[in-house]
């Protein structure tokens, strides 16, 4: 059964693995330097080495020959290691008999000039310590040249061989070095995982007011600024989506409710007396264009509905084809110009993009259809087109009284509308810019909008040029 980790435990083990290493790599860099006894790492081993050679040669001199095996084993027992004595001919002196390897012997005969050595041997590995020192007695100012050998199968459990206190200081600055580099990191990813960890359950439990501290300039800070964005967005669709179930409800009812008044004032005129009908004879008539224009009201309000879902559902990105550019605005224009607005096309025959047909004329349409909404009595609408490398850059523009800066995004959110209220005369249910953009992007172009001067808005599409 596997055994869930916190990122925390995660990191915290690296860092534990991470120092184990890097002591393993210490000691084994101990045991390589061990074979210069000279090392500014071993100074004090080396030190402590060739002073108590200089006591226990002070304490062999003042004692008898045959005393002097009882010295070694003493201290032998008190150091953890073996001592000898030897000349400089390799001849025992004092201490257990044994034979030296034949490393050891050469360094014990060599007559060098250097004051200690050390040398390993295998099969079985001994560590051994060689420290020239005078072989001195009792009463007699003379002394033969020695070798005081301390032997040890392990370079633990004595003070000769590592230096415990040095290592020791060693390891405990690098604790807390690493402790420095590791623990700030461990806690600013555990505080920025925590709170990323509890803004998602917020939004999963539908609460989109969340905020993370996205003031991290590495992946976890965009992450946070990617949560943040998400729980807006999310709070914008479902605001919006209820605003526009009430307002889509509002406006259905509005329509029914006079659509079943006529019909009530239809049905009375039926049930009336003759003399009575002839006398509301007209009346049918009347009744009869307000039911129309009832219905023609609710298809259109379904209609945008329904091309506002359809856009929604289709695939990201669409098969594109070869579209004259010309020839879909001049569809686009013939369709929503009225009586008494004036469209300008600037569009020339050669252009031709990469798109869906149908979505550029809708989105075409649309735009065009905002326009005349709102600007359409303040001037012409300029439609206009040019090549940019290997884009095409469409721009509708008027000269109406333009957005605040702070809603040239809002405005292609589906169900965003700069007037609260949504009645017939105040254009819709604020789809329009929605479905624009979802067929621009489907197109795999771009579309934004600004002000121009001196007063007025423009939309501009990109899409990919041909040829």
């Amino acid at each position: 059964m596997k055994i869930p980790l916190s990122l925390s435990t995660k990191i915290l083990s690296l860092a534990l693995l991470n120092l184990l290493l890097l002591g393993a790599t210490l000691i084994g860099l101990a045991g390589v330097q061990l074979q210069n006894m000279s090392t500014l790492l071993l100074a004090p081993t080396r030190d402590r080495i060739l002073a108590d050679a200089r006591l226990l040669a002070l304490d062999l001199a003042s004692t008898p020959k045959d005393s002097r095996d009882q010295l070694l084993a003493d201290r032998s027992r008190a150091r953890g290691v073996t001592f000898y004595l030897f000349t400089s001919g390799a001849e025992l002196v004092a201490g257990p008999r044994l034979m030296l390897p034949p490393v050891v012997h050469a360094r014990v005969t060599g007559g060098g000039l250097s004051e200690s050595f050390f040398v390993t041997t295998r099969n079985p590995t001994r560590y051994w310590v060689g420290v020239r020192t005078p072989i001195g007695n009792p009463g007699s100012r003379d002394a033969l040249p020695g070798v005081l050998i301390m032997t040890s199968t392990s370079l633990f459990g004595n003070p000769y061989f590592l230096d415990f206190t040095l290592i020791g200081l060693i390891l405990l600055l690098v604790v807390l070095v690493s402790g420095a580099c590791w623990i700030p990191l461990i806690r600013g990813v555990r505080r920025s995982v925590s709170q990323m960890t509890f803004a998602a359950q917020r939004i999963a439990d539908g609460n989109f007011d969340v905020h993370v501290s996205a003031d991290r300039d590495d992946e976890l800070g965009r992450l946070g600024g990617a949560i943040n964005q998400m729980g807006t967005r999310l709070s914008g669709f479902v605001v919006g989506q209820k605003r526009f179930l009430g307002d889509i409800a509002h406006e259905l009812c509005s329509p029914i409710a006079r659509l079943q008044a006529a019909l009530g004032v239809l049905e009375l005129s039926g049930e009336d007396s003759p003399a009575e009908a002839n006398q509301a004879a007209a009346l049918p008539a009347e009744h009869l264009k307000d039911l129309r224009d009832e219905v023609e009201h609710m298809s259109a309000l379904v209609s945008e509905l329904l091309l506002f879902s359809k856009a929604g559902m289709q695939p990201r990105n669409v098969d594109r084809t070869e579209v004259c550019l010309e020839e879909t605005v001049q569809r686009a224009v013939a369709r929503e110009s009225s009586a008494g607005t004036l469209v300008n096309v600037s569009v020339s025959k050669d252009l031709v993009v990469l798109a869906d047909p149908e979505y550029l004329f809708r989105a075409l349409s649309n735009l065009l259809r905002n326009s005349i909404r709102y600007a359409g009595a303040a001037g012409p609408i300029q439609v206009s087109a040019e090549s940019e490398q290997d884009q095409v850059l469409i721009t509708v523009s008027d000269l109406g009284p333009g957005l605040p800066e702070e809603a040239f995004e809002q405005v292609f959110e589906p169900f965003h509308r700069l007037e609260p209220e949504r009645g017939r005369d105040t254009g819709g249910a604020g789809l329009g810019l929605a479905i624009v953009k979802s067929c621009i992007e489907a197109c795999r172009g771009t579309v934004k909008c600004f002000n121009v001067q001196p007063h007025g808005l423009a939309v501009e599409i990109r899409l990919a040029r041909v040829g």
